[in-house]
């Protein structure tokens, strides 16, 4: 198990390194490009998303729980790849006879077109193969390489919004990258990919990669359904306002999200090992995830308005109530996360389906109905209120099905240390909001020291520990 934590925390390092990268690409174009062209980029990207589940069906997620479990990883690798080729083809026809369809905004068609090639990329990657196998810190230098082509390419290139046609085309550059990266590295260890496909097969890999494929494109529905309708419905400006907002909240989420998707593999292979190891995995994690996940809501509540500000500028200053509901969201996501991997490795696929099928549709259906009144402040309240419902049912169906564990006893102390860091917000308000942080999250944290230690740092006991 120590193994298994370590190996999942270097890969969450080297992997925020990659977010930091693509975070800092997206603060520049939301300053060289105005709120609507920067809205318009983000609403062709949240359409992108639909497409790119069409075209995985669900096999990256199903393709890396069989290679955990010693799957046969080259004849894997050739089924998966040949069949997410096809289902590229058919994702990317479905995109071509849908875009007469979209609104008619400046530059959005063409934008969308070249951002529908990266269907073909996502198609040849291989990062999957190394996930499955636990090798973290090769698919991390894959994603830092990815990422770094492609914030270099946009601080050359992309200098006012008539450059925006770039956006998309450096994307498809930096992917292109990745799939070299690992299609080399494939090659030096398990020979060269061969392309294999059958019906039969196809069909048979299908089935139950469709289930976990479902449940993971209805989790990013409640990433970016609320986007697509704002801007169907009101305009590419209130888009620029909310993705401001969520860039924010998705960097507060980079290293929990690198986390659990390192989790997942060594939950689904303790858990045909070890029911023992197994639980102790999902309590330590539930553990760290509380931990830090009190701070992200707390923060974002009270720092909201000096945050966009000091990144985005005055002109997204309508992000910020938008940013406080938000942030909360995201603690509920952190929440959750390791119901959802854990669900998936223990053979729970449908499960983990009905909590996101019943929380999507609720969120969906409070954004239709919310955004046209409110706005982005709509969009917010919807995502917030479908995650809590999401927690108490992914929550509840482990308890009941898998192993019966309490998450509220987990949570106190970091409930505790979360009124205290607010407490000293609202006493130190007269202070720089730099100060008022720093100030705010010791106080956190060293609550939290004095109530449990082991909140804290459950890492450190790995640390001590020298991999094999």
């Amino acid at each position: 198990m120590v193994d298994s934590l370590r190996s999942i925390l270097s890969f969450v390092l080297g992997d925020f390194l990659a977010k930091i990268l693509n975070f800092l690409a997206f603060i520049y174009l939301a300053r060289v490009l105005n709120v609507a062209s920067y809205g318009l980029l983000e609403f062709a990207s949240a359409i992108l998303t639909y497409f790119l589940l069409l075209a995985d069906g669900g096999l990256e997620l199903w393709a890396t729980r069989e290679i955990s479990r010693n799957i046969d990883i080259r004849q894997l690798a050739s089924h998966i790849v040949s069949l997410r080729l096809l289902l590229a083809v058919g994702s990317f026809g479905v995109l071509l006879a849908l875009l007469p369809a979209f609104p008619h905004y400046p530059a959005l068609k063409p934008v969308l077109l070249l951002f529908g090639l990266t269907l073909f990329t996502q198609a040849a990657n291989l990062k999957w193969v190394f996930m499955g196998q636990e090798k973290m810190a090769s698919v991390a230098v894959g994603l830092v390489m990815t990422q770094a082509v492609f914030a270099v390419g946009l601080f050359g290139v992309v200098h006012s919004p008539e450059r925006i046609i770039w956006v998309p085309v450096l994307r498809l550059v930096g992917d292109l990258v990745t799939v070299v990266y690992f299609l080399r590295l494939f090659a030096v260890m398990h020979g060269r990919l061969q392309f294999v496909f059958t019906f039969r097969r196809a069909g048979s890999i299908l089935r139950p990669a469709l289930t976990m494929g479902a449940s993971h494109g209805l989790a990013l529905m409640s990433y970016n359904f609320d986007s697509v309708v704002l801007g169907l419905f009101l305009a590419p400006t209130a888009v620029g306002w909310y993705n401001a907002a969520y860039k924010l909240v998705t960097m507060g989420l980079a290293i929990p999200v690198t986390y659990f998707l390192g989790l997942f593999p060594a939950l689904s292979r303790t858990y045909m090992q070890s029911r023992e190891s197994f639980q102790e995995i999902i309590v330590r994690s539930l553990r760290l995830m509380s931990a830090f996940a009190a701070p992200l809501g707390v923060g974002g509540t009270f720092l909201a308005e000096p945050i966009i500000h000091l990144l985005f500028g005055p002109a997204y200053a309508n992000a910020v109530p938008a940013l406080q509901v938000l942030s909360w969201s995201a603690v509920l996501v952190m929440l959750r996360g390791t119901y959802r991997q854990a669900l998936n490795a223990a053979g729970r696929s449908q499960l983990d389906l009905r909590c996101a099928c019943v929380s999507i549709l609720l969120n969906v259906s409070l954004n239709l109905l919310f955004i046209p009144h409110y706005g982005i402040i709509g969009a917010a309240a919807a995502t917030l209120v479908s995650e809590v419902l999401w927690l108490l049912m992914a929550s509840y169906y482990f308890y009941h099905n898998i192993i019966q564990v309490r998450l509220m006893p987990l949570l106190w102390p970091s409930l505790i240390a979360a009124v205290a860091m607010a407490a000293c917000f609202v006493l130190a308000r007269s202070l720089f909001w730099a100060v008022q942080a720093i100030v705010a999250v010791t106080v956190y944290f060293g609550t939290l020291l004095m109530l449990s230690p082991a909140e804290v740092c459950p890492w450190i006991h790995a640390r001590r520990v020298r991999m094999p």
